[in-house]
Order: C-alpha cells, then sequence, then structure tokens
C-alpha cells in the first residue's frame, strides 16, 4: 500500500515540523462546531454537509473539513474503534504476495462498505484510493487523495503535539499514528494516558530531538464512558 504522504502533506510537513511557531493553530470550539452543524440555517448543517463529503466534492475547502471531522463526534453514528464485518476478507486479500485486477475491484467494494461505518479512517481511505489508482479510476483517486490531505490538514491544525495544552485533536486512535507516519516518526512503544483526555506516544531518535508526541482524545474517551 502506498504511503499516507501526498503532495500537501509534504508542504504541511514542512510547515508544522519545523515546530518553531508554538500558536500557529486553532483548538477545536467543540461548542461552536456543534451548535452551527446543528443549525438547518448554518452553512456547515452537518446532514447537507456530509453528504457533499461523501460525495467526494473537492470544492470543501478546510473550515468545512473542521466542522466535519470535529463536527462528527456529536453523530450518532460516531463510534470510535469499532471493528467493521468486512476487515477479515480485506485482511485476506491484503496477505496475498501479488495483487489481481479482481482483488482491487474487491477492495474498492469492501473498503467502501468499512467507510460508511468509519467515514474518516485515513488508513481505509488511503486504501481505496490505492485501489482505484491501481484499477486505473485517476479522477477518483484524486477526489479521494483531496479527502486524506484536508483530513490530516485539519488533524495538523489542530496543535502541533509537542504538549498537552498543544495536543493535536483526533476523533479515533488509529489516527494517532496515522499522523506519525505522515510525519515520518516511529512509535517506541505503545501510547500512553498521560492525564484523562491525552495520550502520549514516544517516538524512535530523530533529528529534531523530540521524544514523543501528545494527542487530545477526550471525546473518545467520553464516548467510551457512554457505552
Amino acid at each position: 500500500m502506498k504511503k499516507l504522504l501526498p503532495a500537501l502533506v509534504l508542504f504541511l510537513l514542512i510547515c508544522q515540523v519545523g515546530f518553531a511557531q508554538e500558536n500557529n493553530f486553532t483548538k477545536p470550539d467543540y461548542q461552536s462546531i456543534r451548535e452551527k452543524t446543528s443549525s438547518q440555517t448554518s452553512g456547515f448543517y452537518y446532514p447537507e454537509l456530509f453528504q457533499r463529503y461523501q460525495e467526494h466534492d473537492t470544492t470543501l475547502q478546510h473550515e468545512h473539513y473542521r466542522m466535519l471531522y470535529y463536527g462528527y463526534v456529536f453523530q450518532p453514528e460516531y463510534g470510535p474503534g469499532e471493528s467493521s464485518v468486512f476487515s477479515d476478507s480485506l485482511r485476506m486479500i491484503y496477505e496475498k504476495d501479488k495483487l489481481q485486477q479482481n482483488d482491487f475491484q474487491k477492495i474498492i467494494r469492501y473498503e467502501r462498505r468499512v467507510l460508511e461505518k468509519d467515514p474518516f479512517s485515513l488508513r481505509d481511505l488511503n486504501a481505496l484510493a490505492y485501489a482505484h489508482d491501481q484499477a486505473g479510476n485517476k479522477e477518483q483517486t484524486k477526489r479521494l487523495d483531496y479527502k486524506i490531505n484536508l483530513i490530516v490538514e485539519t488533524i495538523l491544525s489542530s496543535g502541533n503535539g509537542l504538549k498537552e495544552k498543544s495536543a493535536w485533536h483526533v476523533n479515533e486512535i488509529s489516527h494517532e499514528y496515522d499522523i506519525l507516519n505522515v510525519l515520518g516518526f516511529e512509535p517506541k512503544g505503545e501510547q500512553s494516558l498521560r492525564r484523562e483526555g491525552h495520550d502520549y506516544i514516544k517516538v524512535k531518535d530523530n533529528k529534531y530531538g523530540i521524544g514523543g508526541f501528545y494527542f487530545n482524545v477526550s471525546h473518545i474517551v467520553d464516548h467510551q464512558k457512554e457505552q
């Protein structure tokens, strides 16, 4: 599978991983996001915005994606960490030494179903984009890469990951590792809960001298408590 490192992400890497500008981010205002996405008179009314997202609308911009990604935690469909019934079928395909064209068609079919339940899964979006690319569906690949770029941009714009107060806000645990992958860092062991609502992931030695990154997972924790 191709790595999550499209062109826009490379640009963000230059901007964000310099780590010189500690205030070059905006924390999600969850109260405002909830109000705007629940109002039918708002330009960010969630059902309409999400429909455009599902249709791979490339006119959606950064402000829309912040509402989509962080507004998803207020939707009844939100279920972080839930596994898909199609995971085993996909795993069997991915474990093959060499994939054929019919395998890519199966991946497209299965990943679409997975994304119905987990629409912001970077790994599944990436896998779907790769399968479309291998199947020759270049336009679909571009639209999916656009979505991946904007989701990554949204997460990176929420903090710089260096302190708890500037932690990156994520709505899925898997996104912690996806962001490290995008930025070229390798995890060193498992994540640890520093305080309630924050994960800290140590990373292997790197030229920046960074020991690890903080992630705000408060909504994931809150959801788990409600179950």
